[in-house]
């Protein structure tokens, strides 16, 4: 056995092997959305905006918008990368 045939087999210790899905999950379970009219912030949970963008077959340029429960007004993500990898900032509706 050579030296590069040794250590090309052994992990590192505590490094375990990426399985499933996992690794692509976002570290964040919320998504913050902000609304335009009256600026009220509301935590949303990941896995409904991203089933509401992949229900939605329209323009991938808007991200998925929900309606502010204090004002009716529009509410836009203070950041979130969609289905497609476009990311959305709120920056670009300010």
């Amino acid at each position: 056995m050579t030296i590069s045939q040794g250590t090309s087999k052994k992990r590192k210790k505590g490094k375990k092997k990426k399985r499933g899905i996992e690794h692509i999950r976002p570290k964040k379970p919320f998504v913050n959305y902000h609304c335009l009219m009256c600026h009220e912030e509301e935590k949303i949970p990941y896995e409904v905006v991203r089933e509401m963008d992949l229900m939605d077959g329209g323009d991938p340029i808007t991200p998925p918008r929900f309606q502010c429960e204090k004002c009716n007004g529009e509410m836009v993500p203070e950041y979130y990368k969609g289905i497609y990898g476009t990311e959305y900032k709120l920056t670009d509706y300010l």
